[in-house]
C-alpha cells in the first residue's frame, strides 16, 4: 500500500492519540501549528476526553479507528504497551507516524514497526526529545565524537503517578540511552546494571554503566524517588568537558588553556610553594570556562515541525525508527540485568555488539 500522498500545498491532517499528560501537551502545541490541520484527539477516558474538550477547545474522539482515511499523520502518546497495537494500525493504513518513546514495549514489535514504515513509505518518528533540546545540540556539535571517553548522566524526579506499567529505565534512562548512542561512534559491548523497585513492580531507582568497543565507558543514572529533580549529563573528551542541563538549556565547557593542553605548562613541574597557589588561579591561567546560555525554544514543538516537514518535502528524521528501536533495545538489556540478580547487587551482562 502506497501513503497518502499529501501535496506540500496542503496541511497535513493530524490526529493525537492518547489525552493524557503528555498527548494534552502535543495537542496544545500542534493546535497552534499553522503548518498542519489538527483534527482532534483520541482516548477512551471520558475524563481525558473531557479535559481536552473543556481545557483545549479540541474535539475528541472514543476510539482512533473512526479517524482513518480521514488523517495523514498520527502523534501516538498512549501507554507504552499500546504503541505497538497503534502504530501498526496507522502505518498499515499509510498513516505517518509520531510514536513517543519508547517506540514499543519489544524488540520484536519495534522492529515491525520499523519495516511496516518502510513497506508503506511512511515517516516513523519516535519522541526522544532530548535530541532537540538546544543545550545538547550545541554540546553535541562542540564534542568530537570520536574523541569521547566518559559520560556521566542522571535524571530524576519525584513519583508523579504517570508511566506506571513501564519502570524507570524505559521512561527516564531510555532518553540518555538515545543520546548517548548518537554520541558515540562504536558498538555497545557490556552492560552492568543494578535497580530498585520501591512504589511499585516496576524499577524506581536504576543505574547503568555501558561499555564501548572503543573504550568510552557511559555511567547512567535515572529515579522517580527523589526529593529534587534533576536531568543533566557531563561529557568528558580528550580535550573538553561538556556539562549540559537539560531542564535550564544551559552548557558549561571547561577547556585547558592552549600552553597547558599543548603540556608546554605543567603545574606538577613547578616547585611546591607555587604549586599550592594553582588553585587559586585554577579557571583563569590553567583552564577556561565556558558558559553558553541555549535559546529558550520548545523542543517537543521542534519534534513538530520535523515530522511535518518530512511528511511534506520528505525530508529525514532525526530520530527514526532504527534509533528508536536501538535505544530500545539497549534499555531492555538494562531491564533485564537488573531482574536477573535483583537484590544481590550489580549484575554484570554482556550484550551482542549492534551498531550504536
Amino acid at each position: 500500500m502506497e501513503n497518502q500522498t499529501i501535496s506540500p500545498n496542503s496541511l497535513p491532517r493530524v490526529a493525537v492519540i492518547g489525552g493524557g499528560h503528555l498527548g494534552r501537551i502535543h495537542a496544545k502545541l500542534l493546535a497552534c501549528n499553522t503548518n498542519c490541520n489538527l483534527l482532534g484527539v483520541a482516548d477512551p477516558s471520558d475524563a481525558s476526553r473531557t479535559i481536552v474538550e473543556c481545557d483545549l477547545a479540541l474535539p475528541s474522539f472514543t476510539d482512533y479507528r473512526v479517524l482513518e482515511k480521514q488523517i495523514d499523520a498520527a502523534v501516538i502518546a498512549a501507554p507504552t504497551f499500546l504503541h505497538h497495537e497503534i502504530g501498526k494500525w496507522c502505518l498499515e493504513r499509510g498513516i505517518h507516524t509520531f510514536i513517543e518513546k519508547p517506540i514499543a514495549a519489544s524488540a520484536e514489535e519495534s522492529h515491525e514497526l520499523v519495516a511496516l514504515a518502510h513497506e508503506n513509505n511512511c515517516v516513523l518518528q519516535v519522541g526522544h526529545v532530548e535530541r532537540f533540546n538546544p543545550a545538547w545540540v550545541t554540546a553535541s556539535s562542540l564534542c568530537a565524537q570520536e574523541s569521547v571517553r566518559y559520560i556521566e548522566s542522571a535524571r530524576e524526579g519525584s513519583y508523579t503517578g504517570r508511566s506506571t506499567d513501564i519502570g524507570i529505565v524505559m521512561d527516564l534512562m531510555i532518553h540518555d540511552i538515545d543520546l548517548i548512542l548518537s554520541l558515540v561512534p562504536s558498538t555497545l559491548t557490556d552492560i552492568n546494571a543494578y535497580g530498585w523497585s520501591v512504589l511499585g513492580e516496576h524499577e524506581d531507582f536504576a543505574v547503568a554503566q555501558l561499555r564501548f568497543k572503543n573504550g568510552a565507558v557511559a555511567q547512567l543514572r535515572a529515579s522517580r524517588i527523589s526529593e529534587l529533580p534533576k536531568r543533566t549529563m557531563q561529557i568528558h573528551t580528550e580535550a573538553r568537558i561538556c556539562s549540559i542541563d537539560f531542564a535550564s538549556g544551559s552548557l558549561s565547557m571547561i577547556q585547558p588553556q592552549p600552553d597547558v593542553a599543548s603540556g608546554m605548562r605543567q603545574a606538577d613541574t613547578l616547585p611546591a610553594a607555587q604549586r599550592l597557589k594553582v588553585k587559586d588561579r585554577l579557571f583563569q591561567e590553567w583552564l577556561s570556562k565556558t558558559e553558553i546560555k541555549s535559546a529558550n525554544v520548545n523542543a517537543i514543538a521542534l519534534e513538530h515541525q520535523e515530522f511535518l516537514e518530512a511528511i511534506q518535502h520528505g525530508k529525514s528524521v532525526t530520530v527514526n525508527g532504527h534509533a528508536g528501536t536501538a535505544a530500545l533495545s539497549v534499555a531492555l538489556e538494562v531491564v533485564a540485568a537488573i531482574h536477573h540478580h535483583h537484590g544481590s547487587g550489580l549484575d554484570h551482562t554482556t550484550v551482542q555488539p549492534f551498531a550504536a
